[in-house]
């Protein structure tokens, strides 16, 4: 029989579900619905309820649905209006605990994604004494969308608004609101570094866990542009009142009919991507309000948020087979020209070859997007954050999966949540996965959310050293060289305030 349990929070009581390592709380409100005069506005607080409201499913998502298969998360659509909402896996519920809390951003390309299903359950965290709570967050042109006479950045805004609810509420499921890590991958690993460097979201959380995280990129001018585009693709006035009617369904809709729109749709462009000289995506965080003033690396540099400590790294070959679909088209050798005439210098294109002999043509300008878009900003993260003498810890996913023989986009999370058994990641990672890899890296993100560190050494300009996951893994002095090298041949202009 299953037992249930109660809970209080500032809106009112909830009904959990108790379970062998955890108790479950699924959909708990943490800003009322943004319909009606609160859509497109800051999160509000919600109004509350009367009575125990039950906390035993998902909440409304968001998201409408996946944009494609690449990530392989299942990720669970939930209709309603309340979709700004939570779920908190704790081992008690005894505010004496006092235990550590991981605050998580789910991925999905900016405009996709939710935090519901079995990959982002807690249950391991628990059995460590770690409190888990997993978000939601406005997402594409809703998200970060820029409309005039709304607050930009909605989205960062949002989980702001979920990181108030952990410091008022979450001493009720065990955990200790001066001991929060807000952790995030991809689009919420973006999220995350945009939030570390933010002045509104200065002392919510203690550390920082970023997983592949693109920097957030958007200056003000372009997100501007983008939106009056959107506001003639959907025949709408521009404003505030001209959206707030609009069905979610027809910006959804909208969204994905822009190329750029989000990480995958963006890559079909390569000479934009590999330039390196304009914004990623359509949607994101932008630069130039209050909650992102500067640009996050520069901001890392000049010592914004350098009493945080970060945890981040990447996945070795996180886009290489997105540009499977070309390979036909390239003839063996091309690879370095091809580099050049996508806008890549000629010493680094004449490099990635060498670099990777048993890659295909196709394959390089993977990599070469994986580079830009993930490995090249976790260098210039941790150069950034070496510079200012703020911790930061890297790694380098490095295991290959069985199915694809490669580090892809998304591989490390199931080891990260030690949930290497649950649904769909046998897709990603094949039947037998390694126990111990999973051991090895849970534990390590553990570490940091109860102590706010990590096991092996800081990364440093003279001793740019990071841990490679692998069978078995290691403490290597420079992982991430090419990388580095990239930065150096690479390095983005400043973005133009088009």
């Amino acid at each position: 029989m299953t037992e249930t349990v109660v809970a209080d929070t500032t809106s009112g009581r909830v009904r959990g579900v108790r379970r062998e390592r955890s108790i479950a709380f699924r959909g708990i409100p943490y800003a009322a619905a943004p319909v009606g005069e609160l859509r497109f506005q800051a999160p509000a607080p919600h109004p509350g309820w009367d009575g125990v409201r039950d906390a035993l499913a998902n909440g409304p998502t968001p998201s409408l649905g996946p944009t494609g298969d690449t990530y392989s998360i299942p990720e669970p659509v939930v209709p309603g209006d309340e979709v700004l909402n939570l779920n908190v896996f704790t081992p008690t519920l005894d505010p004496a605990a006092r235990l550590p809390v991981h605050v998580w951003v789910h991925g999905g390309g900016f405009v996709g994604g939710s935090p519901g299903g079995a990959w982002f359950d807690g249950d391991s965290f628990a059995g460590h004494g770690v409190v888990t709570v997993a978000i939601t967050y406005r997402l594409g042109f809703e998200g970060y969308g820029d409309v005039p006479g709304a607050p930009g950045n909605r989205a960062l805004r949002d989980v702001i608004a979920a990181l108030q609810w952990v410091a008022q509420n979450i001493a009720g499921f065990g955990g200790d609101p001066d001991q929060v890590t807000i952790g995030g991958q991809s689009a919420g690993g973006s999220a995350v570094l945009a939030l570390l460097v933010s002045p509104v979201a200065r002392g919510l959380f203690r550390s920082v866990v970023c997983h592949s995280g693109p920097l957030p990129d958007i200056p003000l001018a372009r997100a501007r542009r983008v939106g009056a585009e959107m506001a003639r693709t959907v025949g709408v006035e521009h404003t505030v009142a001209g959206w707030r009617d609009v069905p979610r369904e027809q910006v959804v809709a909208a969204e994905r009919a822009r190329e750029g729109a989000d990480l995958v749709s963006a890559v079909r462009d390569l000479h934009q991507v590999l330039a390196g000289r304009d914004p990623i995506t359509d949607f994101g965080p932008v630069i130039g309000d209050e909650v992102l003033p500067d640009d996050p690396v520069a901001a890392i540099a000049g010592g914004a948020g350098g009493d945080v400590p970060l945890l981040l790294g990447t996945t070795s070959h996180e886009f290489n087979r997105i540009t499977a679909v070309v390979e036909r088209y390239l003839a063996s050798g091309v690879a370095g020209a091809v580099l050049m005439g996508l806008g890549v210098p000629p010493v680094l294109a004449r490099a990635y070859p060498r670099a990777y002999p048993d890659f295909s043509p196709a394959e390089l300008l993977g990599q070469a997007v994986t580079d830009r878009v993930f490995r090249m900003p976790a260098v210039q993260v941790a150069q950034a954050r070496a510079a200012a003498g703020s911790p930061a810890w890297l790694w380098d996913f490095r295991w290959r999966s069985p199915v694809t023989d490669r580090a892809v986009h998304c591989v490390d999370l199931p080891f990260a949540w030690q949930r290497l058994g649950v649904d769909r990641v046998a897709r990603i990672a094949g039947e037998d996965p390694p126990v111990a890899l999973a051991e090895e890296l849970h534990g390590a993100v553990v570490q940091l959310v109860r102590e706010g560190r990590a096991g092996w050494p800081v990364f440093t300009s003279t001793e740019p050293v990071a841990k490679v996951w692998d069978t078995p893994s290691w403490v290597g002095r420079d992982p991430y060289r090419f990388e580095r090298i990239a930065v150096q041949q690479l390095a983005p202009e400043p973005a133009a305030a088009t």
